[in-house]
């Protein structure tokens, strides 16, 4: 079961934070799925398909790729990287700037039965706003 569970996460990867399938993600995703990003409204379904188009929409043409993956029957872990994205549309009431951005992800998915169940995240907001030129992070850190 480990392999089709670790095809449902790919596939999400693939399908829905890629290209908008959120007919895919109907497919993936369990109505009960249980959040734990600290960046959404809801800590459901809901919640993390509205954080996934909301960047879709903000970045438009970015593209994610698995770039590490470990997984055991019921847990997937992955870093992804979002790359190809241009700042088109508001984010995080920032607003578009025109300028390409690459950022990196790190998800932990529990999947039963090919249905993600459950799902911690982390997005590197560091690399996005260095890419905008929204904070200058480099001088708070001396």
């Amino acid at each position: 079961m480990s392999a089709q569970n670790r095809d449902a996460v790919r596939r999400l990867v693939r399908e829905v934070m890629s290209n908008g399938n959120l007919e895919a993600a109907e497919a993936i995703l369990s109505p009960n799925l249980v959040d734990h990003m600290p960046i959404l409204e809801t800590p459901d379904r809901d919640g993390l398909l509205k954080a996934m188009m909301a960047a879709r929409r903000a970045f438009s043409g970015v593209k994610y790729k698995v770039i590490a993956e470990i997984s055991n029957e019921h847990w997937v872990a992955m870093a992804v990287e979002a790359d190809g994205g241009i700042h088109q549309g508001p984010f995080m009431g920032i607003p578009p700037t025109g300028k390409p951005v690459k950022w990196t992800e790190t998800h932990l998915w529990k999947v039963i039965d090919a249905k993600i169940v459950e799902h911690y995240g982390n997005v590197s907001m560091f690399e996005i706003h260095k890419a905008l030129g929204s904070h200058n992070l480099e001088s708070k850190l001396r």
